[in-house]
This record gives C-alpha cells, structure tokens and sequence, in this order.
C-alpha cells in the first residue's frame, strides 16, 4: 500500500515528500508511533492512543467540518491521522490540503490506506511542514487557477483532539504560514488588477516595435552555455561599494545590469553587456539618457513595458522578449519568447543569465532593503538614493544579509525576494546563485560570499566577445505582423460574442432579481447551471484565460466565497443569493471586458 502511495506522490505530485518517505522506509522504522488493527494510532512519548473513541470521534469531526464547510470547494486540515477522516472528507471537496509535520504519522497513514487516486488527480494534496521549500509549494498550491478566487475561505482545521491537544503550536505555525502565502498571493492578483490591463495594452502597442528588434531566439543560438560567470546588478544601496572591483573585474564576467544601475557604471566607466528594463511606466527613460555609450550592449525590454521606452530605445542593440506567460505564447511569435522575466528588473537579469547558459550567477547590489541612513537606492541613482516611490509602501522587518540581525525592508520588496527565492530553488541544479551583495536582506538558496571572494575564485578567464544579431528580414517581420493583426481580428470578435452572451445572462438575472416573491426552486436550477455553462466557457476560453482578467475572476471567486460563508442551507435562498452576488460580478467582469476589446481596437 505505501508503495502505490509513495508513487503517486513521485509522479510529479509532490517528489520531495515522496523521496523523503522512500528514504524513510528504506533506512529506519517508525519508533515514536505505532498502528493497532483498529487503525489506532499509539504514541509512545506521550504514552495515548490518538483517539479514546475512534468511530465516536472519526463521526463528530466529519459532521463538524462539513457543516461550517458546506459547498466549499477546498479545505485545509492540520495532521494525517488514520487518515480515515482525510479519505472521507475527500469526496466533498475539489482539494483538500493536509498538513503534517511528524513523518512516522505520514508512513503509517500511507501504510493502511489506499490515496493513491486521490493524490494523482490532485483531490488530496499533503504538504510536509517540515519541508524546506513549504512556503514555495503553497505560493504554487494556492495560485492554481482553481484556487486563488477561493482564498478568502480560507481555515485551519484540527484532524482530532489528540493533534489540538499536542500539536497546538504546530498547527497554529501550519496556519500562519497559510497566511503569509496566501498574502502574498491577493498582493499579487490585486497587482495584476491594476496594472494588468495597462501592460495588456502596452503588448499590444510594442509588437510592431518587437518584430523589427533581436530576436531572443538568435541571441541564444549565438550565445548560449559560452561562458560560465555572470553578474546581476541591482541599484540597491549596497552597490557602490561594490563597483571598484566590478571595474577591475568587467573583462572576466559577463554583466546584466537593471536599468536603474546603469547611471553608476556609466560613472565609473563600466560597460554592461545586457540592460534589462520592463517598467510599465516611462520612469525609465531617465536611465538611457547616455545610450550612445551602449552600442555594444543588448538593451533588453520586457514586452510590456512602456511604449514611450520602446520608442527611444529603438535600435540595431534593442531586444524585446515575450514572457513566458498565456497571453504572450498565444500570438505564436516564437522567435521574440519566452522567458520568465518576473515582476521586478532583476528578475528579468536573473533568468536572462540563466537562459543564455551562466553556471555562476553573481548578484551585487540586490539588498530589498533600507540601508542604515534609510536610503533605498545606491549614490548616483537617476531618482535619488531616497526614492519617494518606496517611502509610501508599509514596512516590515526581516533577516539581514549573513544572518547578522534584522533589517527594514517594505511588502513589495519582501514579496519579491520570495518570488525570488522560489527562482532560486527551482533552478539550483542549472546553476549556482552568490548573493555577494553583503547588504540588506538574507534570500535564501543562495550563498553568501563576499564580492571580492567570488572575484578570486570563479573570475578567472578573459569574456568572450559577440557580433550584435542582425533582426528578421522586412519580408519575414510584414508577414509576422499580418498575422498578429489577424489574430486580433479574431479576439475582437471573441470578445465581442462574450459581451452579447455576458448581457443576455444579465438581463436573465435581473428579471429574476426584480421580482417581490420567491422563484420555484426548479426554475432556480435551471438559471443556476445557465450560469455555470456560461463560467464554462469563460473558464475553457485561451482569449478570456490568457491572465488579463486574472483579477476579475479573482473578484468572481470573493463574491461567491462571501456567499458560501453564509452558510445557507435552503438551496432556493442559496441559489437566489448566488444570483445576486453573481450578478454584481457580471457588470464589472463586462466592465472589465469592454475595456480589453478597447485595447484590442487600438492596434
């Protein structure tokens, strides 16, 4: 029986657990826990079974966890148990999250009964509190398309009394770090909500733009895995220390630059070979002020940043890439795509150096954090080394750099530096990350090693030099261009037939709300499933699902989750309020969608 569970977790539903339970089985024996023929468990440190009454208990936190739970489509429970409880439960929920931090309870649970199903489709999902990368596994789990409208559902629930009794501070450290993830999460969705329909628009300006630029697929089938040694500098405070030796160094590493570092190389006379920019806003046009000294660098432009930067920047050395994302990969433009470049410039640096190949990967001036004299950004920064856009954002405190105190940081900063750290961890087998930054904020799965340390040891041999890729032929970019524009015909129509089939449920739900008496529960159903074939065709839609109403629907998902935790029981009263809240969703979602069609309309 473990065996098949074991498997089913290795087959890419969660490996690290997987592995750690093969080891576990292959080396040791469960020495703290035992099993009865009852499928009571006995714990010999504190001398109890896990439950006085199995069936009694198994039954009371069944019907308690189902009643507050009505209709929902996940739920979250701290400890494996028998796992009697977990397979029965199962069944109500799309996903059920289980948390454990006690590896023997994971053995034994696996060892009597069969989940290997439920755990394959994703129904039951176990994560191991114990385990290193946990906030990186829930950032991923709670993201998933079917479960960030939901999140405002969001509870800790108890498997028995044994785990309430024992496992109290556990259980509530299983809690907060659901909390802090799923943070992190609505941070990201609210983000997307504002800006989402801006960069929306911005793409759909800077193609043209792009199909005259380097295509990204030619600097890598030029440049890719031909050095091993890269820089990443950011503009953090931390910088300027760092650059006499980035001078003394430049020939022996190949140097990605955030666009708003690039005013204090140029002040000490160092080139980089890439500058990275993907700023929504033209803030950035401040930093190529002295592009004729960039001749020979790859100036790199994320895809959707602004319009006004894409046009001064326009020339033989621009490279403008697609994101690795839906929305992008959907125009088939596969010569311009497609890399994670992130939120945040350095991001865009980070895994540009890991797409051309660099096995070291250096980063300098990387602090997310405030400096001692409260300063944000390093001397020479274009916008001040007390940049006002930072001062407005709320402030937190979190591990320095070598471990050495704490230092102040802001949300978006931290937010970023897990974003990172999830980088980091994934990639670890393609390369080595040094923070030598020796500042600001601790990121994990990277090593700490001063700058001048990674200097002596890893920059030893001359870079080599590179020719500047040549753009596709005219011919080749006109015809790439008549079919993006081709591809936007079609959008057009598609939203416009969403907006029709969006008006008629409207006015259905209307003529329904303006009614004084309660509707036949038949005819109830019957709107009910209307609204669920037409979240169907919205939820299968590659138009409507490439990320850019991403927030509308994580504004669905709280509309209903409010009426979820109404707890109704009368189906006719729960229909009837579902209506309603769906209702109010369906305005702005057209709200939202009118103003996508817009951004269609302006190519």
């Amino acid at each position: 029986m473990i065996e098949k569970n074991i498997q089913a977790l290795l087959s890419g539903v969660n490996e690290p657990l997987g592995n750690k339970l093969l080891n576990f089985i292959q080396n040791k024996t469960c020495s703290r826990f035992n099993i009865d023929e009852n499928l009571n468990i006995y714990d010999k440190t504190h001398n109890v079974f896990m439950y006085e009454n199995l069936e009694e208990e198994l039954n009371f936190f069944y019907q308690s966890i189902l009643e507050k739970t009505h209709r929902y489509p996940f739920i979250c429970i701290y400890g494996i148990g028998n796992a009697l409880l977990i397979k029965n439960l199962s069944k109500h929920y799309k996903h059920l999250f289980v948390f454990e931090s006690e590896i023997e309870l994971f053995i034994l649970a696996l060892s009597v009964l069969d989940l290997s199903e439920e755990l394959c489709s994703g129904k039951i999902y176990l994560v191991d509190i114990e385990e290193e990368r946990v906030d990186i596994q829930l950032l991923i789990l709670f993201d998933m398309k079917d479960m960030f409208e939901y999140l405002s559902l969001y509870e800790m629930f108890v498997n028995n009394v044994y785990y309430k009794k024992f496992y109290e501070d556990v259980w509530h450290k299983a809690d907060e770090l659901c909390e802090k993830n799923i943070k992190v999460v609505i941070r990201n969705l609210n983000s997307s909500l504002c800006i989402g329909f801006e960069c929306y628009s911005h793409l759909l300006q800077n193609i043209p733009s792009m199909l005259e630029s380097i295509p990204f697929q030619r600097i890598l089938s030029q440049r890719k895995n031909k050095f091993e040694n890269a820089i990443v500098v950011s503009a953090g405070p931390s910088l300027a220390k760092q650059l006499p030796l980035l001078k003394a160094y430049q020939d022996k590493a190949v140097i990605f630059c955030a666009d708003g570092a690039l005013s204090m190389l140029e002040k000490e006379g160092i080139i980089p070979d890439y500058v990275t920019n993907l700023d929504f806003t033209d803030l950035a046009m401040k930093f190529f002020q002295n592009k004729e000294n960039l001749k020979q660098s790859i100036i790199a432009l994320e895809c959707a940043t602004h319009p006004n930067v894409v046009r001064s920047l326009k020339a033989e050395n621009c490279m403008i890439v697609l994101r690795n994302k839906a929305l992008y990969q959907r125009f088939n433009l596969n010569d311009f795509g497609y890399i994670d470049t992130g939120t945040h410039v350095s991001h865009f640096s980070y895994t540009l150096a890991l797409a051309l190949g660099f096995k070291n990967i250096i980063m300098i001036g990387q602090d997310l954090a405030f400096d001692e004299k409260g300063n944000s950004h390093s001397k020479g920064f274009s916008y001040g080394e007390q940049f006002n856009g930072e001062k407005t954002v709320p402030t937190l405190k979190t591990q320095a750099y070598a471990g050495k105190g704490e230092v102040l940081t802001h949300i978006a900063w931290n937010d970023y530096r897990i974003k990172l750290e999830y980088f980091f961890a994934c990639n670890e087998q393609k390369a080595k990350f040094y923070n030598a930054t020796e500042g600001g904020a601790r990121i994990n799965f990277t090593e700490e090693l001063s700058f001048k340390e990674c200097c002596e040891k890893l920059l030893t041999k001359e870079k080599p030099k590179f020719e500047l890729p040549k753009s596709l032929t005219k011919n080749r970019s006109d015809k790439l261009l008549v079919k993006f524009k081709e591809k936007i015909q079609k959008d057009q129509e598609n939203a416009k037939r969403f907006l029709n089939d969006a008006l008629a449920l409207k006015q259905i739900l209307e003529n329904i709300l303006s009614k004084d008496f309660i509707l036949p529960l038949e005819f109830l159903e019957k709107v009910y499933q209307n609204i669920e074939n037409f979240n169907h065709s919205l939820d299968t839609d590659e138009f409507i699902q490439d990320e850019t109403l991403r927030g509308a629907f994580a504004y669905r998902g709280k509309l209903i989750s409010d009426v979820l935790k109404l707890h109704i029981k009368d189906e006719t009263h729960f229909i009837t309020a579902y209506i309603k809240a769906y209702h109010e969703w369906l305005l702005y979602f057209m709200e939202k969608l009118e103003q996508k069609y817009k951004s269609l309309s302006k190519v």
